[in-house]
């Protein structure tokens, strides 16, 4: 989904596109705005490493190995389409970039904040509860009938164990503050922000408390 939020003191504008990781046909979705917008920067949220990692695997491309809840993840998704990995949104991101010289630059946690942050939040009952309830939540009911409702009761599920819920609260917070150093100190007029959906709303509420709303003529969704 895409939308536009507005400023009406300075007149700046805000670009959000908020896909769901792992839809072929959100990363389509998503090159075609590219394609339209010709942004000079985007900011998304993967880690800096990530973007890098993204670069050498279009390169090169190379095997994934993924978890079991990343595959679980995958099958409950498929149901709103083609699934593949890594994320198309992504993908595209740093494919657009390498055809087009933007700068691409990733906002969520690197490598030496994350490790900080989970050493912080996730003890040993965290994982051992994580290992044990891996059938529980394939099997759930998440109540979704498309893609966006369970991207976000996916998120909301993984987060019911506290000390994830914790983590994901110092991700979503550290996002945020990126968002808020790019629209106060580093803001080029042609961007977008690329976002995991279940980042959405931390980036909606601190637009918001910056004093941006929603521009009903740049919202696309559904």
């Amino acid at each position: 989904m895409y939308r536009e939020f507005r400023k009406p003191e300075n007149g700046r504008n805000v670009r959000v596109y908020s896909g769901v990781k792992g839809l072929i046909s959100h990363g389509d979705e998503l090159k075609s705005l590219l394609n339209t917008m010709n942004p000079e920067v985007i900011l998304v949220t993967i880690a800096p490493s990530e973007v890098t990692g993204l670069r050498e695997f279009l390169r090169d491309p190379f095997e994934m190995n993924l978890s079991d809840y990343e595959i679980i993840y995958g099958i409950r998704l498929r149901k709103y389409g083609e699934v593949m990995t890594p994320p198309p949104i992504y993908i595209e991101v740093v494919s657009y970039s390498g055809k087009s010289g933007c700068q691409v630059t990733g906002i969520d946690m690197d490598d030496e904040a994350y490790n900080s942050a989970y050493t912080q939040n996730i003890k040993p009952l965290d994982l051992l509860r994580d290992s044990l309830r891996k059938k529980k939540v394939l099997n759930t009911d998440y109540h979704d009938t498309n893609e966006y409702e369970f991207a976000e009761a996916w998120a909301e599920k993984q987060k019911s164990i506290r000390g994830r819920r914790k983590l994901e609260e110092m991700r979503i917070g550290y996002i945020a503050g990126k968002v808020r150093e790019f629209v106060t100190e580093n803001y080029v007029e042609n961007h977008i922000i690329v976002c995991d959906h279940e980042f959405y709303r931390g980036i909606r509420d601190a637009l918001a408390s910056m004093g941006y709303a929603l521009n009903d003529h740049g919202d696309q969704a559904t």
